[in-house]
C-alpha cells in the first residue's frame, strides 16, 4: 500500500500544481476557426484548451498508475482499466471551468484544496473497487456514485449554458454522459463488454435529447436537470440489468420517480 499512497499523493500534488499554473499563466487571446462537417467552428484560446486536455491526460495516466499497483488486479485490458480513469479526469476538467468563478483569492485557494481532497478520495475509491465488491453500503461505491452523478449534472448545465451549436453541445453531453456511465456501470471485468454497450446507448440518447432541447427555449438549469434525469434513470436501469435484477417493479419505480421529477423540473 505504501507504493499506492506514494503514487496517489504524487498524482494529486502534480495536478494541483498544474491547476495553479492554468489560472496563473496568461494565454494569448487567439481565435482558431476550422471546418467541421462542412461548417465553420470557432475555438477561443486553443492553447488554454490544450492545457485542459493535458491536465486531464495527466490525471488519467496517474490514476492508471495507481490502479495497476492493486495486488488483486487480475485483468489489465484497456477496456476495463479505462473505466477507472473517467471520474478523476472529468473532475480536473470541471475544476478548470469552475474555480475561475471564485470571487476572491481565499475562496479560490479553498476551492483548489477541496479539489485536491475530492480527487484523492475519488482515486482511492476507484482503487478499492478493484476487489469488485457490490455492496451499496461500501463507501467507495457510494462515493463514486455521488461524484459521478455530481460531475454529470454540473457538466450538463455548463455545456447547455454555453449555448453552443448542437454539433458542439450535443457531442459534449454525449461524451460526458457516455464516459461517466462507463464508470458508474463498472462491475466485474467479465461484464465489461456489456458495460461499454450500455454506456454507448446512454451517450447516444443524451446526444439526441440535447439536440432536441436546443430547439426549445429553456433555462440552462432546467435543461441540465432534464438531461440529468434521463441520465440517472438510464444508468439505474442499466445497473439493474447488469446485476440481473431488472423487473416490472423496478421499471414502475423508476417510471414513478421520473414522472415526479419531470413535473418538478418543468415547474421550476
Amino acid at each position: 500500500m505504501m507504493l499506492t499512497y506514494e503514487r496517489l499523493s504524487g498524482v494529486v500534488s502534480l495536478t494541483l500544481i498544474g491547476l495553479s499554473l492554468y489560472f496563473v499563466l496568461n494565454f494569448p487571446g487567439q481565435v482558431t476557426t476550422f471546418d467541421l462537417l462542412g461548417s465553420p467552428l470557432t475555438l477561443d484560446a486553443p492553447r488554454r484548451w490544450l492545457m485542459v486536455v493535458l491536465l486531464g491526460g495527466l490525471v488519467m495516466a496517474g490514476t492508471d498508475a495507481v490502479i495497476r499497483t492493486h495486488p488483486l488486479l487480475s485483468v489489465r485490458n484497456l477496456n476495463y482499466l479505462a473505466t477507472f480513469w473517467v471520474l478523476p479526469g472529468l473532475l480536473v476538467v470541471l475544476a478548470t471551468q469552475t474555480l475561475g468563478l471564485a470571487p476572491s483569492p481565499v475562496i479560490w485557494a479553498m476551492g483548489l484544496i477541496s479539489v485536491g481532497i475530492i480527487l484523492w478520495l475519488t482515486i482511492m475509491a476507484e482503487f478499492l473497487q478493484v476487489t469488485h465488491k457490490i455492496d451499496p453500503g461500501f463507501w467507495p461505491r457510494v462515493w463514486q456514485q455521488l461524484v459521478g452523478y455530481g460531475i454529470a449534472l454540473l457538466f450538463f448545465i455548463i455545456i447547455y449554458q454555453s449555448r453552443s451549436r448542437s454539433l458542439v453541445s450535443a457531442t459534449g453531453v454525449m461524451l460526458v454522459g457516455g464516459v461517466t456511465a462507463l464508470s458508474l456501470l463498472r462491475l466485474a471485468p467479465q461484464q465489461i463488454d456489456k458495460t461499454w454497450l450500455y454506456a454507448a446507448i446512454i451517450a447516444l440518447s443524451l446526444g439526441e435529447i440535447t439536440w432536441a432541447l436546443n430547439y426549445w427555449r429553456i433555462h440552462a438549469l432546467n435543461a441540465g436537470l432534464l438531461l440529468f434525469l434521463v441520465f440517472y434513470i438510464a444508468v439505474g436501469l442499466a445497473q439493474q440489468q447488469l446485476l440481473g435484477r431488472l423487473s416490472r417493479r423496478t421499471l414502475i419505480e423508476f417510471g414513478a420517480i421520473g414522472l415526479i421529477a419531470l413535473a418538478v423540473i418543468l415547474n421550476l
